[in-house]
């Protein structure tokens, strides 16, 4: 064994360098663009029992509790149902941070205590996405 470190010009190329076979994710958390902050993350960081999110709608508004929340889009907790494909305005707070953006419902499922919808945000502005982004990255650093 060499005493000497080799420099950055002695490493080999990777020219030419293929993975056998293309990767594709075996789930639908591997397809995610986004990492959640899931129920438990959100009240631990901000140190509530719940995040109220309100939901309007063309035909309603309705306050909910948040149940996930990525850069990318929300998972809300309603009483009502919404169709997917549904239109709607979100509005929470995180922390002491206002986030109001336009959602599109894409996910309802019926759940013990009314439905859990999956929202993807349409005009998240980018300050607050990288937000959540960020609490993300400080929930990782923080174990």
């Amino acid at each position: 064994m060499s005493d000497k470190k080799k420099g950055w010009d002695e490493l080999p190329s990777l020219e030419g360098f293929q993975m056998d076979g293309d990767y594709s994710a075996n789930d639908s958390l591997g397809n995610r663009w986004f990492e959640r902050l899931t129920f438990g993350d959100v009240t631990e960081i901000f140190e509530v029992k719940a995040v109220p999110v309100r939901v309007a709608t063309a035909g309603f508004t309705i306050d909910g509790t948040l149940s996930d929340i990525s850069g990318g889009g929300i998972a809300v907790t309603l009483k009502k149902p919404l169709e997917e494909g549904q239109q709607a305005k979100i509005g929470l707070f995180m922390g002491r941070r206002k986030i109001v953006c336009r959602a599109v419902a894409r996910q309802t499922a019926e759940i013990q205590n009314g439905y859990r919808i999956g929202f993807q945000f349409k005009d998240i502005s980018e300050e607050d996405s990288t937000y959540i982004n960020g609490l993300y990255s400080s929930k990782v650093l923080s174990r």
